[in-house]
């Protein structure tokens, strides 16, 4: 007899702020006897296209780029599991992506930069490159989830820097999902750099720096990243919904067993317990490794003892604590926080 887990979702964003993330949780399946789930982070546009500004503003409530990538994405998928689509996960995935391009060209015309009309900066003066069209699409990271309680099995598709975390009652865990750390870890270590100069500024003022805005603006350009040629690089781009076909390259799937576990978790990087500066900082990769690997572990066993919402209260203490970003070097104070837990325990 399968043992259906208990479900939690956490969705926190700053008072001040629109939540830009998105969740899903659902029965699939002809029966309805699987749980498919996600984590949908959206990802800041760096430059806001003209039309897509204007196709916000008249929408009935506030959104921003990231939140309508989200929300899209989000939307989607729903619709696809509840007209029977197969819950073949990387399938959905893609499928939601070509939504979006579609929804994307209907708006632009097409998904180039001569389309796109981005607005120029002069403090970032860009490059004429065609693939810097990544800096205006509206794009989203995600973690889907598929979970048999009856084969105490779990399939995933992963793009980007949200997060799958599995544990166990023995005490082990697993983190399947790949997460590229390198484009914001490159920031911090950037903002550390430009600080020698003056030791006494706060990490957090540091990391407003104009290089830092900038080297952060041309991140973008690793969103479902190709080189001039055009070709797909997955070891150097990190993958994203944004209506480019090229993310069939970067997804990541996998099977995880469930034998024994205590909870599965998918969650956006801002429930994600921050890196402390050792961390960040670490020069040796196996001592950077190490403490994740310590810092995953600290969150498995929150998680298992206090649920989301009591792990959650204690992550944004623990931010509020440190408004300088010195134990914790990162980019904002607090960022959007989802989480869906399926406890079996």
């Amino acid at each position: 007899m399968p043992v259906y887990p208990a479900l939690e979702v956490v969705s926190h964003a700053p008072a001040d702020r629109l939540n830009e993330d998105a969740w899903l949780a659902l029965g699939a399946g002809p029966l309805g006897e699987t749980i498919v789930a996600a984590a949908i982070d959206g990802a800041t546009t760096r430059l806001t296209p003209p039309a897509l500004q204007d196709y916000l503003d008249r929408q009935p409530q506030p959104l921003t780029p990231a939140a309508f990538a989200a929300r899209f994405v989000r939307d989607s998928l729903a619709r696809q599991i509840g007209a029977g689509c197969p819950p073949d996960l990387r399938t959905l995935m893609l499928e939601a992506n070509d939504d979006l391009g579609r929804a994307l060209i209907d708006l632009f015309g097409a998904l180039t930069l001569d389309a796109l009309r981005l607005p120029t900066d002069s403090h970032l003066r860009l490059p004429r490159d065609p693939r810097l069209v990544r800096l205006g699409l509206p794009a989203a990271v995600m973690t889907l989830i598929e979970v048999d309680p009856r084969a105490l099995t779990l399939r995933f598709a992963h793009a980007g820097d949200t997060a799958l975390l599995v544990a166990y009652a023995d005490g082990r865990f697993t983190v399947p999902t790949r997460q590229r750390a390198a484009l914001d870890g490159d920031l911090l270590r950037l903002a550390q750099r430009l600080r020698a100069d003056a030791p006494a500024q706060p990490f957090r003022e540091a990391a407003r720096h104009l290089e830092v805005q900038r080297k952060n603006l041309l991140n973008a350009l690793a969103h479902n990243y190709v080189d001039e040629h055009g070709l797909p690089q997955p070891a150097r781009g990190i993958g994203v919904l944004n209506g480019l076909p090229e993310l069939r390259y970067f997804v990541q799937t996998g099977e995880v067993s469930l034998e024994g576990a205590l909870f599965v978790c998918v969650m956006t990087d801002g429930l994600l317990w921050p890196a402390r500066a050792e961390e960040v900082f670490a020069e040796d990769p196996a001592r950077a490794s190490e403490l994740r690997r310590e810092r995953f572990a600290f969150m498995a066993g929150q998680i298992a003892r206090k649920g989301l919402s009591g792990y959650l209260a204690d992550l944004r203490a623990a931010e509020a604590a440190d408004p300088d970003h010195e134990r914790y070097p990162r980019l904002k104070t607090h960022d959007d926080a989802t989480g869906v837990l399926l406890r079996f325990g």
